[in-house]
């Protein structure tokens, strides 16, 4: 089951009460939840809930998505009590591309931003690609630029434009006043980064630990 054909749209946390509920974070309301046609887990060791020698992972559908004290609550088929539960606590819930709705008004998926070329608006360096991104519960995500100019940065060098340089990740803020400009139609973005971003940050791929309750 190839990981490119997966979005992900929601981090579990521990079990809540004894039918097999999990608290959640995610981003969406629990109508929207309600709606997907299928999900997949990935557990927290890494392989997809099912998937056995011979298997494919297991499909499931959200039977229950609702906030209890604030937080996002859901249930999935088959996963009848806490014992159950208890396999699924830290995972990652997914949907397939295919299946995905719209992204709400004037927003966008981040996995739509995967593979997108990231340049300098200043004077067109190719600065990498997005190759995935960090959300620890913060105001903003960050996106990942590997393939970057960070090698470049810090030796003190100026890419040309349009050259690529092999080098670290860099960390960018994905926030307006950085990310100026995103064209997904032209698989790009132009980024205005204030002086010493990249050479603060090339190299570090490194962040807190990420809470998955």
């Amino acid at each position: 089951m190839g990981d490119s054909e997966w979005l992900e749209i929601a981090r579990l946390g521990r079990v809540r009460g004894l039918r097999g509920e999990l608290f959640a974070k995610g981003e969406q309301t629990p109508d929207w939840y309600m709606a997907l046609p299928e999900v997949r887990i990935r557990l927290v060791a890494g392989e997809w809930f099912g998937a056995g020698v011979d298997a494919e992972a297991q499909a499931l559908r959200i039977t229950e998505a609702r906030t209890y004290s604030g937080r996002l609550v859901l249930r999935f088929s088959g996963i009848e009590s806490a014992t159950a539960a208890e396999l699924l606590v830290s995972g990652l819930v997914f949907v397939n591309y295919t299946a995905r709705p719209a992204a709400p008004e004037g927003e966008i998926w981040l996995s739509e931003l995967v593979g997108c070329a990231v340049e300098d608006v200043r004077d067109g360096r190719l600065l990498g690609r997005v190759s995935g991104w960090q959300d620890y519960g913060g105001p903003f995500v960050t996106l990942e630029v590997a393939g970057a100019v960070a090698g470049a940065v810090n030796a003190g060098i100026a890419g040309a434009a349009g050259a690529e340089i092999a080098g670290p990740p860099i960390l960018i803020p994905f926030v307006k006043s950085i990310c100026v400009e995103v064209d997904l139609a032209g698989r790009k973005i132009r980024i205005d980064p204030p002086e010493g971003l990249l050479e603060l940050n090339a190299g570090s791929s490194g962040g807190p630990p990420t809470d998955r309750e």
